[in-house]
């Protein structure tokens, strides 16, 4: 039974990491543009959403792939949601990130899996 009670908060590392990067990316201004080098924040993006990817991964226990597309519509839904936060910009590179880093992550814990 306690097998069973696990299986169903899979989900949870998933939702909370969706919910905190939601968050962030209503926080008008957050400064993370200029980084540490140039493109900084697409690599921000990336391991953003690759940690993501991870969590999805482990919600699915499957190789089904839905999970994966929901991550990368996410992606793109946070884009097009950023556009209307003052001080923040959406860009096809953002997302571009976005959906690298959530395949990314969902496909290499996959293969380690395997």
């Amino acid at each position: 039974m306690q097998g069973l009670e696990l299986h169903r908060r899979r989900w949870l590392p998933a939702v909370v990491w969706a919910s905190v990067m939601l968050i962030v990316s209503s926080i008008p201004k957050l400064g993370i543009q200029q980084g540490l080098f140039p493109g900084f924040d697409k690599l921000a993006h990336l391991i953003e959403y690759f940690i993501f990817g991870v969590t999805l991964r482990y919600w699915s226990q499957t190789r089904r792939r839905p999970y994966l597309y929901g991550g990368i519509i996410l992606g793109l839904l946070d884009e097009l949601h950023q556009a209307y936060i003052p001080g923040r910009e959406s860009s096809f590179w953002d997302f571009a990130a976005d959906a690298a880093g959530v395949t990314f992550g969902y496909l290499i814990i996959r293969k380690w899996e395997a």
